[in-house]
């Protein structure tokens, strides 16, 4: 209905509330726009659904991306040690490259350190990123993607001359002064694809058992012990107990996640340890009768979320394995796990959407909440979780009034005013000291 000014302002003073202003990005029309964010909801009568992100809030690939991200500025600037640059600033920058979509990450990234960046290093990088993307990527619309930017540029033929094995130093001979003089968004379109090269052929190396190799270009050293996809502290036991699978039998894991609350420095007394285990069994008995409908949503696109929760996943199962569990529900849990889509109810990536409407936009997280069946009329019984600026937004702006911040060490820096509450000590502190918000 087309309408006018008056008219959305006379609306707008019948609704109390708060709103938010989201920034599309550079090259979309309008450059702004404007959401009301559902009631903050702190307490919940009952719940009947769970969504939750998943870089940073379910899993730990947070660092693999930033990693990437990094990588593409080095390329582009020339600037490959860190002596000649120490990379990118954990308070300055990580705000501003988490939670967002990718192209919103990059254009930031660009406009930052502009002063560094060398156009001729950039044609140079994305020729090669084509080259790998198209021969090596196992993504067909990164593909796409790449094959549309080499259009853009009028350099068309150089998609048949990669395609026949050409050596990337005669691909850049061959194409690189073709190239145009760069605009800002050019720079920005290029670099994505960049990005994405880097990205990928981490997740390659990783699906290939390769985790050493990805260990030394991430960490510099082999010896790390983690893994490089884990779950977030308290996900392996929130998961499955959501689900209903656990009742009583959250027993086995309470000491794991008071553990885990001592280590960030929570005084446990041996009193309150006992009240938070009973507490525990209630609350997993709660889901036991009640299961939630559980979403995972992340602005990666799908390629990349299925490799990650893929792992995710193994690691869960193994977990759940090591624990003194009872054989028969040992087995029940793995057949449970054994396919991701058995968990979720929703698992919605950037591949559900475009590019130019992922966080802090609503999208995601309406698409998640429609795939679980959960109807607009139950949004007062939902709880979100996200690690990040965008996505508390996203939540919010979605009517999930119940949005609970889990920062971790790389989105600290975050305004998470958007939260109804902060839970810095993770989901551990969720559930044993918040009792998942339910008021049962």
């Amino acid at each position: 209905m087309i309408t006018n000014k008056e008219d959305i302002l006379s609306r707008i003073n019948k609704t109390n509330g708060e709103y938010v202003i989201v920034k599309n990005p550079a090259f979309v029309f309008p450059s702004e726009e404007y959401y009301i964010l559902a009631e903050r909801n702190p307490i919940l009568s009952e719940i009947k659904g769970v969504m939750m992100d998943m870089d940073g809030t379910t899993t730990t690939t947070e660092e693999l991306c930033i990693f990437s991200l990094e990588t593409m500025v080095r390329r582009n600037s020339g600037l490959l040690s860190k002596e000649q640059w120490q990379g990118l600033d954990h308070q300055t920058d990580y705000p501003n490259i988490i939670g967002n979509s990718t192209t919103r990450h990059v254009e930031y990234l660009i406009e930052t350190y502009k002063s560094k960046i060398n156009p001729e290093l950039v044609k140079e990088a994305f020729l090669k990123a084509a080259l790998w993307t198209i021969l090596y990527a196992h993504d067909n619309n990164r593909k796409a993607e790449v094959k549309q930017n080499l259009r853009k540029l009028n350099i068309e033929s150089a998609i048949h001359d990669i395609q026949l094995g050409t050596p990337d130093f005669e691909i850049i001979k061959t194409y690189k002064h073709k190239i145009k003089q760069l605009q800002f968004q050019d720079i920005v379109s290029l670099s994505i694809d960049i990005y994405y090269e880097e990205y990928h052929r981490i997740l390659n190396q990783l699906a290939n058992n390769e985790a050493d190799k990805v260990k030394q270009k991430v960490f510099d050293n082999v010896n790390v012990t983690k893994n490089l996809i884990d779950p977030m502290p308290g996900i392996p036991v929130i998961i499955p107990m959501l689900k209903g699978w656990l009742g009583t039998d959250i027993t086995y894991f309470t000491d794991d996640l008071l553990n885990t609350l001592k280590q960030k420095g929570v005084r446990i007394t041996n009193t309150n340890a006992e009240t938070f285990r009973m507490n525990m069994i209630k609350l997993s008995v709660y889901f036991e009768k009640n299961p939630a409908k559980l979403g995972l949503v992340t602005s990666s696109i799908f390629y990349e979320a299925n490799i990650v929760i893929n792992e995710v996943i193994k690691v869960i199962t193994n977990y759940l394995l090591r624990s003194e569990l009872p054989v028969d529900k040992k087995r029940m849990l793995t057949d449970k796990f054994s396919n991701y889509h058995n968990v979720y109810d929703a698992f919605v990536t950037a591949s559900d959407s475009n590019e130019i409407r992922l966080k802090p936009h609503r999208d995601l997280y309406s698409i998640a909440l429609h795939q679980a069946g959960i109807s607009p009329s139950d949004f007062d019984k939902v709880i979100g979780f996200e690690d990040s600026q965008s996505g508390t937004i996203a939540i919010r702006a979605a009517g999930i009034g119940c949005c609970i911040a889990v920062p971790f060490s790389q989105t600290a820096g975050h305004n998470l005013e958007a939260a109804t509450d902060i839970a810095v000590n993770g989901i551990p502190e969720v559930l044993l000291l918040k009792n998942l918000y339910l008021n049962n």
